[in-house]
């Protein structure tokens, strides 16, 4: 399998031999790689924009969650053996980064490009509910371009389009 340079979002679920992968194509691709030699496309996913948000729910065993860019908007929740969108979320900007916690049953979402007049930066949200129970908004037309989780798990670091890095306790 060649990695696509235009591939822009990546997630390994190593227990269960899955490979998620996002790219400008629109779509996410889902791959089973028990058999790194051999690996076998199991799904496409379809979206409405450049999917850059990827990540496997760590604490249920076929939950996948992706993002979308500026011409979708939406975070989307699939079902990885049926390839089954269960659930989805249209928000107010494009998805950079999505990060689940392993505590509690809740996605926290960073955004890029959205809405200038009332910019929200990062959303956490319940899981399944999708009820919003914080967010991040900004004075100014800030965008997110990726995020990742502290070692413990309780935080999140973003790095910003200002070339800035922001901390934010959300657990």
């Amino acid at each position: 399998m060649a990695i696509d340079p235009s591939m822009i979002g990546i997630s390994l679920k190593e227990d269960d031999g899955l490979l998620a992968i996002g790219g400008n194509d629109n779509s996410c691709s889902l791959w089973d790689i028990s058999t790194i030699q051999a690996p076998k496309l199991r799904f496409i996913l379809p979206h409405d924009a450049a999917v850059k948000a990827v990540t496997f729910c760590p604490w249920s065993k076929s939950l996948l969650a992706t993002g979308a860019g500026s011409k979708d908007r939406k975070i989307r929740f699939w079902h990885t053996k049926s390839g089954t969108l269960l659930d989805e979320i249209q928000t107010n900007g494009q998805i950079t980064s999505l990060i689940w916690s392993t505590r509690y049953k809740q996605i926290v979402a960073t955004f890029g490009f959205g809405d200038i007049q009332d910019p929200i930066l990062i959303t956490l949200y319940s899981y399944p509910k999708l009820i919003p129970l914080q967010q991040v908004r900004s004075p100014t037309p800030l965008r997110i371009l990726s995020a990742v989780p502290s070692p413990n798990m309780t935080s999140i670091c973003v790095a910003a389009n200002d070339e800035t890095i922001r901390f934010y306790e959300l657990w």
